[in-house]
Parts: structure tokens; C-alpha cells; sequence
């Protein structure tokens, strides 16, 4: 089988694990959480060589396609940030953590990309916009965790 190679007009098609640095085995054993139930989703790696899930109880299908998609996956795998949960209670618990480790991970690329004298507007904005992000959704994993947060009574 051949490999694809990627196109300088199209940076998003045709992206496959191999350009990336990464082998279908560096997600052996690697779950992914469903979005719907937030079951651990085995990570599979199509014959073309992308990445993908499947939840048979959802009913649902992921495929990360694209340049930053499948780098941003990667990223998590091999940073072990993704936690898949079971079917329970503790399912949106875990569903917002993943969303907070995921909402970091989205800050971080964007400080990257801060000018060191020069700042760039839009980026200052949509870092404020991920802050504010994350302050909700540990507001909410707070709320769901029982925990009353002492700064809003103040």
C-alpha cells in the first residue's frame, strides 16, 4: 500500500499519522472518552492511516481528521490527558475534567503563539475567551463535586 503524501494547497486533506511522527501503535491500548456517554472509546487507525472510534451504545462515530485534529490527539495521548469513564455516575465528573485538560492544552497553544513584543490582539482575546472557559467548567466540576465556592458568596 502506498503512503499519502500532503498537499501544500491543502494542508488539511490527506493527513495521515506517518507525516506527524506517529505510528499506529502509539495508540495501542489508548481510549479516547465518548462525548455522549463518555465510555472509553479504543482508538483505531483506519487502513488509510488516520485515526477514529467507535461507540456501539451511542451509536456514534469519531474520525480526527486534519493536521491539528490528529496532532492535537496525539498530543493527548502521549501527554495521557484523556480519561475516558464508565457508563455511571461519575460520567459528567469525568466528562468536564477531560474538558478542562483539553481547554488547557488549547491555552497553551495559544500562549505559543503570543508575540514576545509585539501582541497580537486576537490572540490576547481568545486566550481571555479559554480563561474564562476554564473558570466555568471548574466552577461546574466544583458544583458537581459538592464543593461550594466560597469566592461567589463574597
Amino acid at each position: 500500500m502506498r503512503e499519502l503524501s500532503l498537499k501544500q494547497d491543502s494542508a488539511n486533506v490527506n493527513v495521515t499519522l506517518v507525516p506527524l511522527g506517529a505510528k499506529p501503535e502509539d495508540f495501542r491500548g489508548k481510549e479516547f472518552p465518548c462525548p455522549l456517554c463518555a465510555d472509553g472509546l479504543a482508538i483505531l487507525t483506519s487502513k488509510r492511516g488516520k485515526p477514529y472510534c467507535v461507540c456501539n451504545s451511542c451509536g456514534i462515530q469519531l474520525f480526527f481528521r486534519g493536521r491539528t485534529g490528529i496532532s492535537r490527539l496525539l498530543q493527548m495521548v502521549r501527554n495521557e490527558i484523556l480519561i475516558p469513564g464508565k457508563a455511571d455516575r461519575a460520567d459528567y465528573g469525568i466528562a468536564l475534567f477531560d474538558r478542562l485538560q483539553q481547554l488547557k492544552s488549547q491555552k497553551e497553544e495559544l500562549e505559543e503563539k503570543r508575540g514576545l513584543i509585539f501582541r497580537d490582539s486576537d490572540v490576547e482575546n481568545a486566550i481571555q475567551i479559554v480563561d474564562s472557559e476554564i473558570e466555568t467548567v471548574q466552577g461546574e466540576l466544583a458544583k458537581v463535586a459538592g464543593i461550594k465556592q466560597r469566592e461567589t458568596n463574597k
